[in-house]
């Protein structure tokens, strides 16, 4: 495993909660700003000279940086690629020209125009309709703080100020639309077939972590095949081999499209606990694995339950501690428990420990710090 976080910058090194895993062997953290250092780590402490190892990126900057420098890697790594060519992976990222694919093949998209912010300029298009919705055109050059919905050009010329301090960036200005239930699918393609297991219903949105699911919903299938087909042919439409993402939504009794990640979604484990295992499908395809055997549709129903992004929401204040303690004891599929891997899970309550004692002592001083 190895750390390296989404904007290149310092790695702050306290363990991540997966590397207590017992399926963990080796951990490795990435301090580098920029792709050659996650490039070097790899080639000097990943290598198996017995075999190829597989890298399966979990973020939009590692899937772009292992995209970018797939030459490098390709005599010892097998990895998510489109026709091995190297930034075509990051080309797809591009949320416009996913819109334009999508229009094609048939899927709504929300009307959306493009703001270009260089060297701190920007001009907002007149097409602009308000309420309006800001989201970074790549994601790997944005962050998911100006993911904001603006009512008028006065709160949208504020967002765009605030971008304009972080970096030269594109962003996509769509219309806004009533969400009357989100949804995701995650999926994986060898380049010939996708398979897509069911549908994820986002029931509770994480506030810390802006567009990941908190608590959802594993659905079959049913009723949404329609939608699912033209997601497939999304995928073999671009040449993607690899883990994959769509969220999109409904609104008006329509479904829409939002976009596609090149990369294995945060609420993908929840397929995998119902017994339909997308990672491992993708190993045994880049090893030239028969893959006949794997289970590839969900067909009953379940809720699940990310007890890290709990944690951070009560912690920082955005759910009651009723609220968080009802929501740990619900009857659902969980992320980090389990009877065959119990190290996570204590070190996660350690941690719910911790913030306890520091919440309460907050607490303690408030009234103090704000008195003075």
């Amino acid at each position: 495993m190895t750390g390296l976080n989404r904007d290149g910058k310092t790695l702050n090194t306290k363990t991540p909660i997966d590397c207590y895993s017992r399926y963990v062997s080796n951990v490795h953290y990435c301090h580098a700003k920029d792709a050659k250092g996650l490039i070097q780590l790899l080639l000097e402490k990943c290598i198996d000279y017995q075999q190829k190892v597989v890298i399966i990126p979990d973020s939009d900057l590692s899937a772009a940086f292992v995209d970018q420098y797939q030459e490098q890697l390709a005599d010892f790594f097998l990895f998510p690629h489109i026709h091995h060519e190297p930034g075509a992976v990051v080309k797809w990222m591009d949320k416009a020209k996913q819109k334009e694919l999508a229009k094609k093949i048939g899927l709504n998209v929300a009307k959306a125009c493009v703001v270009e912010i260089k060297n701190r300029q920007y001009s907002i298009p007149s097409s602009v309709s308000y309420p309006c919705y800001v989201k970074p055109m790549v994601t790997i050059t944005g962050d998911k703080c100006l993911l904001r919905k603006c009512e008028n050009e006065k709160e949208l010329n504020a967002v765009l100020y605030e971008a304009s301090d972080m970096a030269d960036m594109q962003l996509l200005i769509e219309d806004f639309k009533t969400i009357d239930a989100e949804y995701a699918v995650v999926g994986f393609s060898d380049g010939r077939n996708v398979v897509i297991p069911g549908i994820i219903q986002m029931l509770i949105v994480s506030e810390s972590r802006p567009g990941i699911t908190l608590k959802g919903k594993v659905l079959s299938l049913s009723g949404f095949e329609e939608v699912v087909s033209k997601f497939k042919r999304f995928i073999l439409n671009i040449g993607y081999v690899g883990l994959f993402d769509f969220d999109f939504y409904k609104s008006d009794e329509k479904i829409f499209f939002c976009e596609l990640n090149l990369r294995f979604g945060g609420s993908g484990y929840s397929m995998t606990k119902m017994g339909v295992n997308l990672p491992a499908m993708l190993v045994f395809a880049l090893t030239n694995k028969n893959l006949d055997d794997f289970p590839t549709e969900i067909h009953q129903e379940c809720v699940f339950l990310n007890e890290r992004l709990c944690v951070e929401d009560w912690y920082s204040g955005f759910i009651s501690t009723k609220k968080f303690i009802a929501l740990l004891n619900s009857h659902c599929h969980t992320f980090i428990k389990d009877l065959n891997d119990t190290r996570p899970m204590e070190v996660l309550n350690h941690e719910i420990r911790i913030k306890q004692i520091k919440k309460a002592v907050k607490g303690f001083l408030h009234p103090f710090v704000r008195n003075r």
